[in-house]
């Protein structure tokens, strides 16, 4: 089977990772981030993590590996 990897740029370092691969914070907000491996900073440190606008309902390709929703950043 391949192993599926979907590269995005970090919004707060702008170093590209693999979000797929990348770790979920530890933090218990409603919508947990992932952790950039660069930067080591979850991404819900980012200003817009918290606005309505920023996010839709996740596709099933990422609800299958955990997202909910998905904030705009990770596409």
């Amino acid at each position: 089977m391949r192993k599926v990897r979907h590269y995005v740029p970090c919004p707060l370092c702008q170093e590209p990772f693999d979000l797929f691969a990348a770790i979920w914070c530890e933090h218990l907000d409603e919508e947990p981030s992932k952790v950039c491996p660069s930067c080591r900073r979850c991404v819900c440190a980012h200003p817009a993590y918290r606005e309505p606008n920023f996010w839709k309902e996740a596709p099933a390709a990422f609800q299958q590996r955990g997202f909910h929703r998905l904030f705009l950043y990770y596409l």
